[in-house]
């Protein structure tokens, strides 16, 4: 299993997870779905 680990600035602040807090319920759910597919599975499949 690969970990997802999101960059964090000196100040603590973390760009990605304010860019997912942004996007819709929808958008942030796909989003989700495809870093847990990173990291769940063995090989990432090109066309999903």
């Amino acid at each position: 299993m690969r970990e997802v680990a999101f960059y964090h600035t000196d100040s603590d602040r973390c760009p990605v997870e304010e860019f997912i807090d942004s996007l819709s319920g929808k958008q942030a759910q796909k989003v989700l779905w495809v870093l847990r597919l990173i990291q769940e599975l063995d090989s990432i499949p090109v066309n999903i």
